[in-house]
């Protein structure tokens, strides 16, 4: 029973270490797309004046 517990927190530990790493890495790609939305924003009204009706 010991030997079961230390496995599940083990596995539990690895998740939860997993579980955090891709929050860092979705809080990252967040500010990236808000980044990129900026830019966005700013491109797409220069570009509609340049574009021919």
């Amino acid at each position: 029973m010991e030997l079961k517990n230390l496995e599940l927190y083990i596995e539990n530990k690895c998740i939860i270490e997993a579980n955090e790493r891709l929050r860092k890495k979705a809080a990252l790609l967040h500010l990236e797309n808000l980044a990129l939305r900026s830019q966005l924003q700013i491109i797409s009204p220069i570009q509609s004046g340049l574009l021919p009706n």
